[in-house]
């Protein structure tokens, strides 16, 4: 990503710079373990299925990043939806 877009899009003060979930999947082999490898792994380069939080990477800092986690018990989709949406407004 060009670094011009990537500073457009920086939100001063900001100290969360990326809201996903991580569900079980049919197989229960999606949980958050997985997601969190994937995502690690994206940012080695590789093609994997985690596309969501790839710009991370580019932050200089990048490797003093800290993953938080709420477990919920309702749609993990309707808590990211809101999570996203308290972020942005």
């Amino acid at each position: 990503m060009p670094v011009e877009r990537l500073v457009a899009k920086w939100v001063a003060e900001a100290v969360v710079v990326y809201i996903g979930k991580a569900i079980p999947g049919q197989s229960d082999r999606r949980g958050l373990g997985k997601h969190l490898d994937e995502y690690r792994r994206i940012g080695t380069g590789e093609p994997v299925a985690h596309w969501g939080g790839r710009f991370i990477w580019q932050l200089a800092d990048h490797g003093e990043i800290r993953v938080g986690w709420k477990v919920v018990d309702r749609s993990a989709t309707e808590v990211e939806n809101e999570l996203i949406r308290e972020f942005v407004y």
